[in-house]
Protein backbone atom coordinates (compact mmCIF):
# COMPACT_ATOMS: atom_id res chain seq x y z
CA UNK A 1 0.00 0.00 0.00
CA UNK A 2 1.75 3.10 -1.22
CA UNK A 3 1.46 6.61 0.16
CA UNK A 4 -0.62 7.45 -2.90
CA UNK A 5 -3.15 4.68 -2.29
CA UNK A 6 -3.62 5.85 1.30
CA UNK A 7 -3.81 9.43 0.04
CA UNK A 8 -0.96 10.36 2.37
CA UNK A 9 0.63 12.65 -0.18
CA UNK A 10 -1.96 15.34 0.57
CA UNK A 11 -0.49 15.73 4.07
CA UNK A 12 2.60 17.77 4.99
CA UNK A 13 5.92 16.02 5.52
CA UNK A 14 8.24 16.62 8.46
CA UNK A 15 11.60 14.91 7.88
CA UNK A 16 9.88 12.13 5.98
CA UNK A 17 6.97 11.72 8.43
CA UNK A 18 3.46 12.46 7.17
CA UNK A 19 1.59 14.71 9.62
CA UNK A 20 -2.08 13.66 9.84
CA UNK A 21 -2.92 15.29 13.17
CA UNK A 22 -2.18 18.51 15.00
CA UNK A 23 1.11 18.03 16.80
CA UNK A 24 0.73 17.95 20.58
CA UNK A 25 4.10 18.22 22.32
CA UNK A 26 2.83 17.85 25.91
CA UNK A 27 2.70 14.07 26.12
CA UNK A 28 5.72 13.56 23.87
CA UNK A 29 7.95 15.86 25.92
CA UNK A 30 7.13 14.03 29.16
CA UNK A 31 7.35 10.63 27.49
CA UNK A 32 10.78 11.34 26.02
CA UNK A 33 12.09 12.57 29.36
CA UNK A 34 10.91 9.32 30.95
CA UNK A 35 12.46 7.28 28.13
CA UNK A 36 15.75 9.09 28.61
CA UNK A 37 15.64 8.54 32.37
CA UNK A 38 15.00 4.83 31.76
CA UNK A 39 17.82 4.71 29.17
CA UNK A 40 15.39 3.76 26.39
CA UNK A 41 16.54 6.35 23.85
CA UNK A 42 18.53 4.21 21.44
CA UNK A 43 21.19 5.03 18.89
CA UNK A 44 20.45 4.43 15.21
CA UNK A 45 22.80 1.46 15.24
CA UNK A 46 21.02 -0.13 18.20
CA UNK A 47 17.61 0.51 16.64
CA UNK A 48 18.65 -1.33 13.48
CA UNK A 49 19.05 -4.62 15.35
CA UNK A 50 16.08 -4.48 17.73
CA UNK A 51 14.53 -6.63 19.10
CA UNK A 52 17.80 -8.56 18.99
CA UNK A 53 19.48 -6.17 21.39
CA UNK A 54 23.24 -5.79 21.66
CA UNK A 55 25.10 -6.82 24.79
CA UNK A 56 25.50 -3.17 25.77
CA UNK A 57 21.75 -2.50 25.76
CA UNK A 58 20.69 -1.84 29.40
CA UNK A 59 17.37 -3.57 28.71
CA UNK A 60 18.74 -6.59 26.89
CA UNK A 61 16.90 -9.08 29.12
CA UNK A 62 13.59 -7.39 28.34
CA UNK A 63 14.37 -7.25 24.62
CA UNK A 64 15.25 -10.95 24.62
CA UNK A 65 11.67 -11.64 25.70
CA UNK A 66 10.25 -9.24 23.14
CA UNK A 67 12.31 -10.98 20.47
CA UNK A 68 10.42 -14.18 21.25
CA UNK A 69 7.11 -12.35 20.78
CA UNK A 70 8.41 -10.90 17.53
CA UNK A 71 9.45 -14.31 16.18
CA UNK A 72 6.03 -15.77 17.06
CA UNK A 73 4.31 -13.00 15.12
CA UNK A 74 6.75 -13.34 12.22
CA UNK A 75 5.88 -17.03 11.97
CA UNK A 76 2.17 -16.15 12.08
CA UNK A 77 2.30 -13.84 9.07
CA UNK A 78 4.73 -16.03 7.14
CA UNK A 79 2.14 -18.79 6.75
CA UNK A 80 -0.31 -16.35 5.16
CA UNK A 81 1.87 -16.49 2.07
CA UNK A 82 0.55 -13.30 0.47
CA UNK A 83 1.33 -9.62 0.45
CA UNK A 84 -0.20 -7.84 3.42
CA UNK A 85 -1.04 -4.27 4.37
CA UNK A 86 -0.02 -3.82 8.01
CA UNK A 87 -0.59 -0.90 10.38
CA UNK A 88 1.56 -0.75 13.50
CA UNK A 89 -0.21 1.61 15.90
CA UNK A 90 1.91 3.07 18.68
CA UNK A 91 4.98 2.09 16.70
CA UNK A 92 7.47 4.28 18.58
CA UNK A 93 10.73 4.20 16.65
CA UNK A 94 9.36 1.68 14.15
CA UNK A 95 11.62 -1.25 15.03
CA UNK A 96 8.80 -3.80 14.64
CA UNK A 97 7.97 -3.02 11.01
CA UNK A 98 11.58 -2.19 10.28
CA UNK A 99 12.63 -5.68 11.31
CA UNK A 100 9.69 -7.33 9.51
CA UNK A 101 10.54 -5.45 6.31
CA UNK A 102 13.87 -7.29 6.21
CA UNK A 103 12.01 -10.58 5.66
CA UNK A 104 8.72 -9.64 3.97
CA UNK A 105 7.65 -7.62 0.96
CA UNK A 106 4.56 -6.32 2.78
CA UNK A 107 3.32 -2.75 2.98
CA UNK A 108 3.85 -1.21 6.41
CA UNK A 109 2.35 1.90 7.97
CA UNK A 110 3.88 3.04 11.26
CA UNK A 111 1.74 5.40 13.35
CA UNK A 112 2.44 7.22 16.60
CA UNK A 113 2.19 10.61 18.31
CA UNK A 114 5.91 10.68 19.10
CA UNK A 115 7.42 12.74 16.29
CA UNK A 116 11.01 12.34 17.53
CA UNK A 117 10.93 8.56 17.36
CA UNK A 118 8.99 8.55 14.09
CA UNK A 119 11.71 10.67 12.51
CA UNK A 120 14.36 8.28 13.79
CA UNK A 121 12.43 5.32 12.39
CA UNK A 122 12.12 7.01 9.02
CA UNK A 123 15.84 7.72 9.03
CA UNK A 124 16.90 4.21 10.04
CA UNK A 125 14.33 2.18 8.08
CA UNK A 126 14.30 4.15 4.86
CA UNK A 127 12.27 1.73 2.75
CA UNK A 128 9.62 2.40 0.12
CA UNK A 129 7.53 -0.29 1.81
CA UNK A 130 7.31 1.64 5.10
CA UNK A 131 5.46 4.91 5.62
CA UNK A 132 5.62 6.78 8.93
CA UNK A 133 2.72 8.94 10.07
CA UNK A 134 2.15 11.23 13.02
CA UNK A 135 -1.50 10.48 13.75
CA UNK A 136 -3.99 10.52 16.56
CA UNK A 137 -5.96 7.49 15.41
CA UNK A 138 -9.22 9.04 16.63
CA UNK A 139 -8.75 12.24 14.63
CA UNK A 140 -7.16 11.02 11.43
CA UNK A 141 -8.67 10.21 8.05
CA UNK A 142 -7.65 6.64 7.29
CA UNK A 143 -9.80 4.77 4.74
CA UNK A 144 -11.86 1.84 6.03
CA UNK A 145 -10.80 -1.73 5.23
CA UNK A 146 -7.29 -0.50 4.42
CA UNK A 147 -5.41 -3.17 6.36
CA UNK A 148 -5.09 -6.92 6.63
CA UNK A 149 -3.40 -6.66 10.02
CA UNK A 150 -3.18 -4.01 12.72
CA UNK A 151 -0.71 -4.45 15.56
CA UNK A 152 -0.68 -2.62 18.88
CA UNK A 153 2.68 -3.64 20.24
CA UNK A 154 3.43 -2.80 23.89
CA UNK A 155 1.22 0.27 23.50
CA UNK A 156 -2.30 -0.60 24.69
CA UNK A 157 -1.49 0.93 28.07
CA UNK A 158 -1.26 4.41 26.55
CA UNK A 159 -4.88 4.37 25.32
CA UNK A 160 -7.44 5.32 28.00
CA UNK A 161 -10.38 3.33 26.57
CA UNK A 162 -9.65 -0.09 25.09
CA UNK A 163 -13.19 -0.63 23.81
CA UNK A 164 -13.18 2.73 22.05
CA UNK A 165 -9.82 1.91 20.49
CA UNK A 166 -10.93 -1.49 19.16
CA UNK A 167 -14.20 -0.08 17.82
CA UNK A 168 -12.13 2.51 15.95
CA UNK A 169 -9.73 -0.09 14.54
CA UNK A 170 -12.17 -2.81 13.50
CA UNK A 171 -13.55 -0.84 10.50
CA UNK A 172 -9.97 -0.31 9.30
CA UNK A 173 -9.44 -4.04 8.69
CA UNK A 174 -11.04 -6.08 5.93
CA UNK A 175 -13.51 -8.92 6.51
CA UNK A 176 -10.66 -11.36 7.13
CA UNK A 177 -8.47 -8.80 8.89
CA UNK A 178 -6.85 -9.17 12.28
CA UNK A 179 -5.96 -6.88 15.18
CA UNK A 180 -3.08 -8.10 17.33
CA UNK A 181 -2.34 -6.92 20.87
CA UNK A 182 1.26 -7.94 21.51
CA UNK A 183 3.34 -7.60 24.69
CA UNK A 184 0.59 -5.51 26.23
CA UNK A 185 -0.59 -6.06 29.81
CA UNK A 186 -4.20 -7.14 30.36
CA UNK A 187 -5.30 -7.68 33.96
CA UNK A 188 -8.08 -9.02 36.08
CA UNK A 189 -9.99 -6.29 37.90
CA UNK A 190 -8.23 -7.06 41.20
CA UNK A 191 -4.81 -7.08 39.52
CA UNK A 192 -5.58 -3.78 37.83
CA UNK A 193 -6.09 -2.01 41.15
CA UNK A 194 -2.77 -3.29 42.49
CA UNK A 195 -0.90 -2.39 39.31
CA UNK A 196 -2.22 1.17 39.35
CA UNK A 197 -0.58 1.77 42.71
CA UNK A 198 2.62 0.09 41.55
CA UNK A 199 2.70 2.30 38.45
CA UNK A 200 2.20 5.46 40.48
CA UNK A 201 4.95 4.41 42.90
CA UNK A 202 7.32 3.68 40.02
CA UNK A 203 6.84 6.97 38.17
CA UNK A 204 7.03 8.89 41.43
CA UNK A 205 10.32 7.17 42.24
CA UNK A 206 11.91 8.41 39.00
CA UNK A 207 10.48 11.91 39.35
CA UNK A 208 7.66 11.75 36.78
CA UNK A 209 4.50 11.08 38.79
CA UNK A 210 2.44 12.85 36.08
CA UNK A 211 3.25 10.02 33.67
CA UNK A 212 1.03 7.70 35.71
CA UNK A 213 -1.96 9.68 34.42
CA UNK A 214 -1.09 8.56 30.89
CA UNK A 215 -0.69 4.86 31.71
CA UNK A 216 -3.85 2.74 31.79
CA UNK A 217 -4.45 -0.72 33.23
CA UNK A 218 -6.89 -2.54 30.97
CA UNK A 219 -8.82 -5.62 32.05
CA UNK A 220 -10.11 -8.77 30.38
CA UNK A 221 -13.66 -7.50 30.97
CA UNK A 222 -13.01 -4.78 28.39
CA UNK A 223 -12.45 -7.46 25.75
CA UNK A 224 -15.64 -9.38 26.50
CA UNK A 225 -17.66 -7.60 23.79
CA UNK A 226 -15.16 -8.55 21.08
CA UNK A 227 -14.31 -11.71 19.17
CA UNK A 228 -10.84 -12.58 20.38
CA UNK A 229 -8.42 -15.47 20.62
CA UNK A 230 -5.38 -15.80 22.87
CA UNK A 231 -2.49 -16.97 20.68
CA UNK A 232 0.07 -16.91 23.46
CA UNK A 233 -0.89 -17.34 27.10
CA UNK A 234 2.01 -16.79 29.53
CA UNK A 235 0.32 -18.59 32.42
CA UNK A 236 -0.59 -21.74 30.47
CA UNK A 237 0.68 -25.04 31.89
CA UNK A 238 3.08 -25.43 28.97
CA UNK A 239 4.64 -22.04 29.55
CA UNK A 240 4.78 -22.48 33.31
CA UNK A 241 6.73 -25.70 32.80
CA UNK A 242 9.13 -23.89 30.45
CA UNK A 243 9.66 -21.15 32.99
CA UNK A 244 10.39 -23.72 35.68
CA UNK A 245 13.34 -24.77 33.52
CA UNK A 246 14.53 -21.14 33.29
CA UNK A 247 13.16 -20.67 29.76
CA UNK A 248 11.90 -17.14 30.24
CA UNK A 249 9.30 -15.70 27.88
CA UNK A 250 7.03 -12.68 27.63
CA UNK A 251 4.85 -12.16 30.71
CA UNK A 252 2.13 -10.63 28.50
CA UNK A 253 -0.49 -12.33 26.32
CA UNK A 254 -0.75 -12.19 22.54
CA UNK A 255 -4.36 -11.54 21.57
CA UNK A 256 -5.92 -11.68 18.10
CA UNK A 257 -9.19 -9.81 17.53
CA UNK A 258 -11.34 -10.27 14.44
CA UNK A 259 -14.58 -8.86 13.11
Amino acid sequence: MSAELLNLTKYPLNDGVYILSTINDNFENTYLKVREKEKRIYSDNELRVLPFASGSNPHKNEWDLRAKSFLRFKKHIKIKNRKLNLLDLGCGNGWFCGQLSKSFDHNFLCADVNLNELKQGRRVFNSERINFIYADIFNSEIPQASFDIITVNAAVQYFPDLSKLLNKLLPLIGDNGEIHLIDSPIYSISESKKKKKRTMDYYSSIGFSEMADNYYHHTWDELSAFKFEILYKPDSLKNKIKQSFFQKDSPFPWIKITR
